[in-house]
Parts: C-alpha cells; structure tokens; sequence
C-alpha cells in the first residue's frame, strides 16, 4: 500500500498548525477552524455545553395542604425540546413535620391556582426560554393519565423550632443519569402532594432545564 510522501517537516494537506481539518480544503476563506490554546500551548478543551440552559425559582410560596394537590408543574415547548435536569423543593409548616411527594408525568393541572416563574438564564446571550414552570398556591388536582415514577418524603421544619428543613433534591445531573425530558406542550411533569393539614405553611423551589432542537 503506498502513502503520500511528505516532507519530513510537513503536515498532511489540511491539518495546518494551529487549526483542525474540517473535512473540507483549508485554507480558503470560510473553511479554515482555528484551534484555541491554553497559555501553556496545550489544547484547551472544556466540558461546558452550548445549550441553552434556565433556572426557575421561588420562596415564601403558600403550601397549599387542604387537599391533595399539585405543587408544581414543569410543561413541554412547542418549539423545543426541554431536558429537565434538577428540581429542588423545600418547605415548612405548623404542625406535621413531613409531606410525601410524587413526581410523574400527566397532562397540565386541572382547576387550581397557577403561577409561572420566570426563567434565568444561565448566559444572557441564550435565547428567551420556551418551557414553562407553575408553581400552585390554590387546589390542582393532578392532570388527565398521571403516572408516578418517583416518591419521596420531604422533612419540614416548623417555624419556631430549631430545626434545619430537609429539602427533597432530584438531580438528573449524576450517575450518567438521563434527564426528565419534554416534548411539546402535552408533555408535562407534575409534582403532587399527598399529605394533608400541614398547617399554615409555605415552600420554595428550583428547577433546571436546557433547551434544544433535538
């Protein structure tokens, strides 16, 4: 099998110094990647991604406990597909001192109180986010078909106690975990409450997504 004979202090036609070989000629205006070099010269490489990426959050939300109900609600785009990668909720109320949760996929609420948080971005040059996230103060009961695939038990602290609340963290960033992931509007996931008379109570929350085309 013969190879091409190059110079001994040549490169192969396109993997010129300081660039990377795109598969098309280099050198010709348009074609032509250049490599970014940390200050030693070393190849820099990062693990940092280009997608899209928002925080949703609140505190001091009404913990609505009268009746089952949904707490908060994460619903799909219709131009993008949402990967949710973090939810963390927390709580306290007067008397019980725990509230078990649910997390599973359904249609969007019925009925209640809805409140949609605002996304942050992660880099102000991202677009504007497309998913939405409620939050519910009033009574939702959850939506048409909901499928529980996660049940936890979250530990709630009193006001007036000297207590540290336990919040409950699902984090699909870990383990080479999948993320939850949305595909349009009819794709929603839920987060229901099963403990009733918590008490005058309040919670908090955030959750993390990336959008993309995929």
């Amino acid at each position: 099998m013969a190879f091409p004979n190059y110079q001994s202090n040549a490169l192969p036609p396109g993997l010129l110094l300081g660039e990377i070989n795109t598969g098309v000629q280099s050198g010709v205006a348009g074609n032509v990647v250049p490599c970014q070099l940390d200050p030693t010269g070393r190849l820099l490489v990062t693990e940092e991604h280009t997608k899209p990426t928002f925080r949703y959050c609140a505190v001091t939300q009404t913990f609505y406990s009268t009746a089952a109900a949904v707490l908060l609600e994460i619903i799909g785009s219709a131009t993008k597909t949402i990967r949710v990668k973090k939810i963390l909720l927390w709580g306290q109320c007067a008397t019980k001192f725990f509230a078990e949760l649910t997390l599973g996929r359904a249609t969007a609420a019925s009925a209640g109180t809805p409140a949609a948080l605002t996304a942050g971005k992660m880099d102000l040059n991202d677009a504007a986010a497309s998913a939405t996230v409620n939050i519910y103060t009033g009574a939702a009961a959850s939506g048409t078909g909901f499928a529980a695939f996660d049940a936890r038990i979250m530990g709630i602290a009193p006001p007036a106690a000297s207590m540290i609340a336990q919040p409950v963290i699902w984090d699909f960033c870990i383990n080479n975990d999948k993320p939850l992931i949305l595909r349009g509007t009819g794709d929603v996931i839920e987060i229901f409450n099963n403990t009733l008379t918590l008490g005058a109570g309040t919670f908090g929350c955030m959750v993390e997504t990336e959008e993309d085309n995929s």
